[in-house]
């Protein structure tokens, strides 16, 4: 990447012990370097990470997968900053700073390391995540960090796996990924489903917030409530690009996918005993009686059925409550 250069010794101690070497940008901004992906800190995952700190996550030892990008609005780090007392500059760290290691080290982080496919953006651990880790990178960090990285990894049950064993017990798990909206994007967008079931105590893991963000100016943040306490699937039919954010935290030592999730919903479904003969009987009188409607009333009937379909999969079911952004940034996200 032109324009930059190593920072000095005395730089790179003032924000401990970080692997791979440290980088400031040269005359030039973290926006015109890095572009406008949607990749790394911006600004919902800053806000995620300082209310992730003030929830009381150690970033002491901190995994990034993937070498996050930084680049936050002013005004939000801004918040931040006065949020955790901390007197800098936001427009002059946003322009010292075009990666996330200093950000994190300003959350406590002592050791950071980034793990990447390849050396592009000079991350520190090289590994295809559609691979099991390493055995000694199990429980080795305090925090491990996806912003948006494992939804472009095609093994995504491995992708996982690896994330959840790299966290120490006591540890947390944080992650940033793309919920809605965004086809084409990546290979995967993740439901509120999915991450309740991988980060559940079965894996050892107990979650703190689930949370989803509108990615759009003043986009609107909710808490979302788990599909199997509420007894019912959590859907969502929008128009903005939407983020899904997790903090979970690890409370045991156990193997990751010991037992593969199943979807809640079926599950007691599939307890009940159904007698096959009768479900085959009501099939059979169902499709009579469609077979008997004029075509123009079938299609009135898809148009009025899905009017109404959408509008119950809003933002208005009791799934989704809604949050303040501050208190997002202050940590006030735990599900109680």
């Amino acid at each position: 990447m032109p324009g930059l250069i190593r920072s000095d010794k005395d730089e790179e101690q003032s924000i401990g012990v970080i692997d791979g070497p440290v980088w400031v940008l040269k005359g030039t901004s973290v926006r015109d370097s890095i572009g406008n992906a949607n990749v790394g800190l911006d600004t919902p995952a800053v806000m995620l990470l300082s209310g992730a700190k003030a929830l009381g996550v150690d970033f002491a030892r901190t995994a990034m997968i993937g070498r996050q990008s930084f680049w936050p609005d002013v005004a939000t780090l801004r918040r931040v900053f006065t949020v955790h007392k901390l007197n800098i500059d936001a427009v002059n760290f946003l322009r010292d700073n075009p990666y996330g290691e200093r950000f994190l080290a300003l959350l406590g982080a002592q050791e950071i390391s980034s793990l990447d496919y390849s050396t592009y953006e000079q991350s520190s651990l090289i590994h295809d995540m559609n691979t099991p880790i390493p055995t000694d990178w199990h429980e080795r960090y305090s925090a491990v960090f996806d912003g948006g990285t494992i939804e472009h990894v095609f093994n995504i049950p491995q992708a996982f796996k690896n994330c959840l064993d790299m966290v120490q017990v006591g540890g947390h798990f944080v992650q940033v990924g793309v919920a809605n909206n965004y086809l084409g994007h990546s290979f995967w967008q993740f439901s509120p489903e999915l991450l309740f079931r991988i980060l559940s105590p079965t894996n050892g893991y107990h979650i703190k917030a689930v949370l989803m963000h509108e990615v759009v100016p003043g986009g609107s943040w909710y808490r979302v409530r788990d599909p199997a306490v509420i007894k019912t699937r959590v859907e969502l039919c929008n128009r903005r690009p939407t983020y899904i954010l997790t903090v979970a935290q690890r409370v045991a030592s156990c193997e990751i996918f010991a037992q593969n999730p199943q979807q809640s919903d079926y599950l007691p479904m599939w307890s009940r005993t159904a007698c096959p003969a009768a479900g085959r009987e009501a099939s059979r009188r169902s499709m009579r009686w469609r077979s008997r409607l004029p075509l123009s009333i079938k299609r009135e009937l898809k148009q009025f059925c899905n009017h109404f379909s959408l509008f119950g999969q809003g933002w208005g079911q009791p799934c989704y409550q809604q949050i303040d952004a501050d208190a997002v940034i202050r940590g006030e996200i735990a599900d109680d």
